[in-house]
């Protein structure tokens, strides 16, 4: 059976971030009523811009008003999201798929992790890497890899994806292809405009639908007030 975690929120500055990803979630919400968003991915051009903290967040966020929401692990070169939520990698996506089966239940998967932030909040569904595999593109682009998606849409609500990074490496194509929308995450941190251009004109290229912009690590220390993102259309 699928293990079963809670977690007990932060006090600093929660209600802040929570306001953040409400909003975001809201935004995304509000762009159902032309196509539905069910399944969302969330790359960005470096490593450590945020995205794998955002991705948790937002999923943790669905999951307080929907049930039904998985949250998957795609990086499989770097995984991140068992680190944040202090649990093993030993098993994840790349098992299942190695035994993915027209039947699969994926909620019942030992290798899914059951997730609940508070009491009054849905749980969700966390899915790491699992097994480290040699040739990711090839795992993320395989017919496999699109089955388990077509029967993850059937079975949960909203699914949130966490990718490679889209500067170092192509596995976030693939993926980007096979959901509805993809967050772009850019740290303010980061000086590299031409390469979130150059990045944002390969995925449209290749027909990604970018949902819009994340602008994370923003110093609003300065400031009376404000939320530290960006959301909207890119230009």
């Amino acid at each position: 059976m699928a293990k079963r975690f809670n977690f007990s929120r932060r006090k600093a500055n929660q209600f802040d971030l929570n306001e953040v990803y409400r909003q975001l979630r809201t935004n995304i919400e509000f762009m159902e009523f032309d196509d539905k968003v069910q399944a969302i991915n969330i790359t960005s051009t470096t490593k450590n811009e945020g995205k794998t903290t955002i991705s948790l967040n937002l999923a943790r966020m669905f999951a307080a008003k929907y049930q039904g929401v998985l949250l998957i692990d795609c990086d499989l070169r770097n995984p991140s999201i068992h680190k944040q939520i202090n649990k093993s990698n030993s098993q994840g996506l790349s098992n299942i798929l190695s035994e993915l089966s027209e039947n699969l239940n994926i909620s019942y998967r030992e290798e899914v992790f059951h997730l609940q932030f508070a009491p009054e909040e849905n749980p969700f569904d966390v899915i790491t890497t699992g097994t480290k595999v040699p040739n990711p593109t090839e795992v993320l682009s395989s017919n496999r890899f699109r089955k388990f998606m077509e029967i993850a849409r059937q079975q949960y609500k909203y699914i949130i994806i966490d990718c490679p990074p889209i500067g170092y490496v192509a596995d976030a194509i693939p993926v980007s292809n096979l959901c509805d929308g993809t967050l772009y995450v850019i740290s303010c941190k980061e000086k590299h405009k031409k390469q979130v251009r150059n990045a944002v004109n390969d995925l449209k290229r290749t027909g990604v639908n970018i949902l819009g912009a994340v602008l994370n690590k923003v110093d609003i220390s300065s400031q009376k007030y404000g939320y530290g993102y960006y959301y909207g259309d890119e230009k």
